[in-house]
C-alpha cells in the first residue's frame, strides 16, 4: 500500500468528461447458459433426484 497523498489529489484536477453521443452503446450478445451452471445442471440431471425448489402455486 501506499501513502494518501491528500494534498496531490486536492488539487481539483479531474478527468474530462466524454460527451454522450461520443459514446457508442451496443448490446451485449447473449452466451447462452454459464459453462460452469451447465454442468452443475447435467450433474443434477443424472442423479434422478426431483428439483430441490419446487415453486409453490400462488392464490389469486
Amino acid at each position: 500500500m501506499h501513502p494518501l497523498d491528500k494534498r496531490a489529489n486536492a488539487d481539483q484536477r479531474r478527468r474530462a468528461l466524454v460527451p454522450t453521443s461520443a459514446m457508442t452503446l451496443t448490446e451485449p450478445t447473449p452466451a447462452g447458459i454459464a459453462p460452469l451452471l451447465k454442468q452443475l445442471m447435467r450433474e443434477h440431471a443424472a442423479t434422478g433426484l426431483p428439483p430441490a425448489y419446487l415453486p409453490r402455486e400462488e392464490e389469486h
